[in-house]
């Protein structure tokens, strides 16, 4: 039981481990596109709102392509109005803020296996609780696309590979350490056909 006990709880440290890489990277990629997407928003807003209160002549250098202001400042509210339903679509804040409680859940998950797999004896009921903890992560958690698992995989893959040559090589340029991983896994294994 020890032992079965034992694989399993390394399985789910684990899994909870890519998890937690590949929804911290959905994580960054929806707060990145929601930020990018409010500056646009705003960005057009201050335009629009300082086409609105200039003279006509400033008006005129405000405006580009030589189109008449009153067209110039329809364009820049309907992109707005456009780009407002684009937020309130895609949500893109929300789906950052659920895949950081869902990183926030499996890392605790991580954690406690770590713990328990540390002790060197492991206790049934404690093993049960942390194997109970990972179910409940698993129920409650927002689900990773299926198109973005294998590119998060590489992902958290790639993370552990570069962390496990920074210990042996602390100087070395992540950019071209990632370079010459990706050579080695691609361009040289063409050359021997694998």
């Amino acid at each position: 039981m020890n032992a079965s006990m034992r694989e399993e709880l390394e399985r789910i440290r684990r899994v909870a481990d890519t998890l937690c890489t590949g929804h911290a990277g959905l994580r960054d990629r929806c707060a990145r596109r929601a930020l990018l997407l409010d500056l646009t928003i705003l960005g057009i807003s201050t335009w629009l709102v300082a086409l609105a209160f200039v003279e006509p002549r400033i008006n005129v250098r405000l405006t580009p392509f030589g189109w008449d202001g009153q067209v110039w400042v329809g364009v820049l509210g309907a992109a707005t109005f456009f780009l407002s339903l684009v937020q309130m679509k895609m949500d893109w804040k929300g789906s950052a803020d659920a895949h950081k409680r869902t990183v926030d859940v499996y890392a605790e998950v991580k954690r406690e296996a770590g713990y328990m797999l540390a002790m060197g004896t492991l206790d049934e009921v404690e093993c049960r609780r942390v194997l109970a903890r990972y179910d409940m992560a698993s129920a409650v958690s927002v689900e990773m696309p299926e198109r973005e698992f294998l590119p998060q995989k590489r992902r958290h893959l790639m993370k552990i590979a570069l962390s496990r040559h920074l210990d042996a090589h602390p100087a070395a340029s992540l950019l071209l350490t990632r370079l010459r991983f990706w050579l080695r896994d691609n361009v040289a294994n063409q050359s021997r056909g694998d």
